[in-house]
Formats: C-alpha cells, sequence, structure tokens
C-alpha cells in the first residue's frame, strides 16, 4: 500500500479494509475487481488509486490484514487464559480450534475470504499466500514438540494447515444453513475430534 493510505482517517481506511474483503472473499482474486472495491467503500476510483498501485497489492495488503486480525485474537484470548500453549502439537490445534471458532463465527467475512486464497491460479501469488500463511501458523505452532513424530515434521506441520483450511471450509458450509451459532460451534469442535483422533493413532511413534 502506497504512504498515503496510512493518512486517511481510521474510519475511512477501515472501510477501504472491509470492501476487499467483502469483494475478495465473495469473488476471489482473479474475478474480483477494483471497481467492484470502489463501490463498496464508495470512493472514487481516482481516490482508490491515490492508495493503492495494483489489485494484486491490495489483495495481498487483505489477506496479511485478515490473518493478522485473526491470530490477534488468538493471542489475545490465549494471554487472557494465562494457561500457557501445550507442547503437543494435537493438544495445541484442539485447544486454538476451540478459540478460533468464535471468531469465526463473529467474523465468517474473514473465513469467506481466507478460504479463497486456496487454489489460486496464479503462481506467484498463490506462493506469496502461502508465505503469509505460513508465517502466522508457525508462529503459534511452531514450538510444538515433535519429538514423537514418525514423520518429517514439515510434513506433519503441512497436514496441520490443510486441515486448518479444511475445517475453514465446513465451517462456511454450515453458516450456510439455519443452525445456530452454538450448533455450529458442536459440529466444528466434532469434526476436529476426528480428524485429531485420527491423527494421534497415526502420526506418532509408540
Amino acid at each position: 500500500m502506497k504512504p498515503t493510505f496510512e493518512n486517511i482517517s481510521e474510519k475511512k481506511k477501515q472501510r477501504v479494509i472491509n470492501a476487499c474483503i467483502d469483494e475478495f472473499g465473495e469473488y476471489g482474486y482473479a474475478a474480483s475487481s477494483m471497481d467492484g472495491i470502489i463501490k463498496r467503500a464508495g470512493i472514487s476510483k481516482g481516490g482508490l488509486y491515490e492508495y493503492v498501485s495494483s489489485k494484486r497489492e491490495l489483495f495481498l495488503f487483505t489477506v496479511e490484514y485478515t490473518y493478522s486480525k485473526l491470530y490477534e485474537y488468538l493471542y489475545q484470548r490465549l494471554k487472557m487464559e494465562k494457561e500457557g500453549l501445550q507442547a503437543d502439537l494435537l493438544e495445541r490445534l484442539r485447544h486454538v480450534a476451540e478459540l478460533a471458532i468464535d471468531f469465526y463465527i463473529e467474523h465468517p467475512q474473514f473465513i469467506y475470504l481466507i478460504v479463497r486464497t486456496s487454489n489460486l491460479p496464479d503462481e506467484k501469488i498463490s506462493s506469496e499466500i502461502e508465505e503469509i500463511f505460513g508465517h502466522h501458523f508457525i508462529a503459534l505452532f511452531g514450538d510444538t514438540d515433535t519429538s514423537r513424530l514418525k514423520y518429517p515434521r514439515k510434513r506433519v506441520l503441512d497436514l496441520a494447515m490443510w486441515l486448518l483450511l479444511k475445517t475453514r471450509l465446513d465451517f462456511l458450509n454450515e453458516i450456510k444453513t439455519e443452525k445456530t451459532p452454538d450448533k455450529i460451534k458442536a459440529d466444528y469442535m466434532e469434526n476436529w475430534e476426528f480428524y485429531l483422533s485420527i491423527l494421534d493413532g497415526g502420526i506418532y511413534s509408540s
């Protein structure tokens, strides 16, 4: 983003960011448009280009913003609990899932955008998105105890990252129904328990 973006009012900045989240979340990167963002944000085309050089730059900024908000929420919840993070990878995944679902329910538009970042046709931007996701994931899960793994650490962590994307997609399918937030949360955690039980019996050495 151009330096001018940081100089606008917080209210206007948030309006532009929200417009980006909604546009990219609804249409994905390829099918979204700057005109769509301009219309949602209620600004002029010239105004938007004062803040950003390209759709690609805006997309990467929006994805980083979205992941940052999610992980900031997780760190804040973990800090409030004052229990510390579990050393075991699967226990930490379970704990984080229990916290993350509250964020998902409160901010489903963020999850629509995150899910849209998978399977991008542009290899370069796909690689940059993976780097953003990987950076935040490793910051939270990179210090887990993997000494008991019977498979390479990186492959197991990659599997955990894939499960995060999978369960987010499951969540989006759930919120399209008439289920209550409590039921959605219960179903989400039931899915996680299923996946974690399989992993528990397969990734560790006896």
